[in-house]
């Protein structure tokens, strides 16, 4: 929800936004938190978890591209927002996977 309403509502250029490219940053940290949470609020015995959460976040943010293109006036789709989004779902999937999962389960 905090993401939806962050994507369609419209900055004044004197925030973060007015540094070059640090939007992607911003599309980076979105949805790495969005796919982490997601990931460690899923059982871990689920089958496809990865695929299923990776797939909700991308499609997630494409949807949200895909509005800010044509149902806004003040933002815009962007390609690279979407790699950016991609980034950070990846980077989530891989610290959850080979961090997070393989270190608890060395505690057992």
């Amino acid at each position: 929800m905090v993401i939806t309403i962050l994507s369609v509502v419209s900055f004044e250029k004197n925030t973060i936004t007015s540094i070059q490219n640090s939007d992607k940053l911003v599309h980076f940290s979105f949805y790495f938190i969005l796919t982490f949470l997601l990931l460690r609020s899923i059982k871990r015995e689920m089958r496809f978890k990865y695929l299923i959460v990776i797939a909700l976040s991308f499609f997630y943010g494409i949807i949200i591209e895909v509005i800010q293109a044509y149902f806004t006036v003040s933002r815009s789709g962007d390609f690279y927002d979407a790699i950016a989004n991609l980034a950070g779902i990846i980077c989530a999937a891989l610290l959850n996977y080979f961090i997070i999962e393989k270190f608890s389960s060395s505690k057992v």
